[in-house]
């Protein structure tokens, strides 16, 4: 058997990656002075949210402020650390059968709830059964999950019906924390109700005013793992007593109260980076990468670039540098490279498509256009969602290309919900179409820069042996050749065409110390006297 006990870490890296919400990880870029000193116990640290979450379900709930909070409250079996890899936390052990269709998890002893209740097994094994049931990660699982045990109070049984690399799916899943078995039998038709919101972690819910404001409190009977904190995993030290989540809607309202000390922490808008970074009492910390902006090529029969050389045509033609340039703010975009993910992520990125997606040829695009049969006057159909306004930014740059060779193009705008009826509903209607998506999808097969778009063209067939060869990988070696392949692969059949990777930031101010702008997680947070 493969057997995985806690590794030594050594602290948290200036730079790393995961995505917004299952890990936003940032490097801060402005310093202030007297950042040394001891940690202090004590004191509330005050934080926006957009909007009220609602619920603390992580699985049905999508809410980006239930993740927040959800980090603080509830612990997972596994969990990511700073380089992105997999940590035990409540279990102390985790063991892959050597058929690879079985993962035994050990818990450590002695962890409550923070009510007291002592944590089981049977309460580990009905919260992954609920993230299967409700979870959208958890859909590649679910056709080789054959059951989920608890054999005995400290031993939690995975088995499948084929290999599956189970490890790095719940570790980078926030849905996979563990609560009270009763718990997740009260979930109703909406999720597990607010006050169901009891966890292990190192905070627990005090107070929650509806729109307005959710308190949490540090968690005595928290049993932290052994290892230094990092990313998610480690021992977290809880030094703050309170942490209050505020709902602020208003930009101008986040801006003005991190300038007056109402709001210690806050993601504002892309719009007011440059004032923030100008602010002497605000520290600013950008993200390594959140976010893959991309366009999708439909593969499908009654669009052109079904064909090959269109796919190749388009890829030639577009200038990334220049799409990402026209974004406005150099700190918050990168290059993809034509990686489905971040180039900070250890475990999943790949330069394998980097060649072919660095290529700029107009000249060859056009040739290779007419070869696919592209007509005079033809229009290449390019769609987007009017709710993100660098989609149809990046659409404009690309159809102004495409005029330069004599190809006509044209945009259509939607909201969100026209958007995905009109790529599910009317297949044909469209060619391509702008998005973005996680940069650190848990696995390759949650990435839409793997698997595409459209729904009857692209060879998912031929994909799906690569994907299987990846959860199969016995070893982290056979693991970085799975992703190799499957990068080539997209390379090659271009489900879309990457044009640059999008960060976000976070803003806090003076006092707040030990915060290095990880997924917005404050338990290592203190406050300067």
């Amino acid at each position: 058997m493969d057997r995985t006990a806690p590794r030594r870490t050594h602290g948290i890296p200036a730079l790393a990656a995961i995505g917004l919400v299952l890990a936003a990880c940032a490097t801060p870029t402005t310093r202030l002075a007297d950042d040394a000193g001891p940690p202090v116990r004590g004191g509330n640290l005050t934080v926006r949210l957009a909007q009220d979450p609602g619920s603390l379900d992580t699985v049905r709930n999508t809410n980006a402020g239930a993740a927040y909070i959800g980090h603080e409250v509830y612990e997972q079996l596994v969990t990511i650390d700073a380089d992105h890899q997999p940590e035990p936390v409540l279990a102390e052990s985790y063991e892959k059968g050597d058929d690879g269709l079985s993962y035994a998890f050990r818990l450590r002893e002695g962890v409550e709830f923070a009510d007291g209740t002592p944590l089981r097994a049977s309460d580990a094994a009905a919260s992954l059964e609920y993230w299967v049931a409700n979870g959208g990660y958890a859909g590649s699982l679910k056709p080789v999950l054959a059951d989920i045990t608890a054999p005995d109070d400290r031993t939690v049984l995975v088995t499948l019906t084929a290999p599956f690399n189970l490890i790095p799916l719940v570790a980078a899943s926030h849905g996979t924390g563990i609560r009270k078995e009763a718990d997740v039998a009260a979930a109703g038709p909406t999720g597990i109700p607010r006050e169901r919101s009891t966890g292990t972690g190192p905070y627990k819910v005090k107070s929650w005013t509806a729109g307005q404001e959710v308190v949490l409190e540090r968690n005595d009977r928290y049993r932290p793992p052994n290892g230094r904190s990092s990313g998610y995993a480690g021992a977290k030290n809880a030094y703050l007593d309170t942490i209050t989540y505020r709902v602020v809607a208003d930009p101008d309202a986040v801006l003005n109260g991190l300038r007056t000390g109402l709001l210690d922490v806050a993601e504002p808008s892309h719009d007011q980076y440059d004032l923030v970074k100008r602010t002497d009492t605000l520290r600013v910390g950008v993200e390594a990468s959140a976010y893959i902006h991309y366009v999708a090529l439909n593969h499908n029969p009654g669009s052109v670039f079904a064909e090959p050389a269109a796919r190749d045509a388009l890829n030639l033609l577009i200038d990334k540098n220049a799409v990402m340039a026209a974004q406005g703010v150099p700190d918050l975009v990168s290059p993809s490279d034509g990686a489905f993910a971040a180039r900070t992520n250890q475990a999943l990125y790949s330069a394998a498509g980097k060649e072919k997606w660095s290529e700029h040829d107009p000249a060859r695009a056009k040739e290779l256009f007419t070869r696919a049969g592209l007509r005079p006057g033809q229009a290449v159909r390019m769609i987007t969602t009017d709710e993100f306004p660098q989609f149809k930014d990046a659409l404009v740059i690309i159809q102004h290309e495409l005029e330069k060779i004599g190809v006509t193009a044209t945009i259509d705008s939607h909201d969100f919900a026209t958007l995905i009826g009109r790529k599910n509903d009317q297949p044909d209607s469209w060619d391509v179409l702008a998005l973005m998506d996680d940069a650190n999808p848990p696995v390759p097969a949650y990435s839409d820069n793997v698997r595409g778009l459209d729904d009857t063209g692209y060879p998912r067939d031929r994909l799906q042996p690569l994907l299987a060869d990846y959860d199969a990988a016995r070893t982290p070696d056979e693991q970085r050749r799975a992703v190799d392949r499957i990068q080539v692969f997209t390379a090659e059949h271009l489900p879309t065409i990457t044009l640059y990777n999008a960060k976000s930031y976070v803003a806090y101010g003076a006092r707040v110390r030990g915060y290095d702008g990880w997924g917005m997680a404050f338990a290592d947070v203190w406050l300067a006297g």
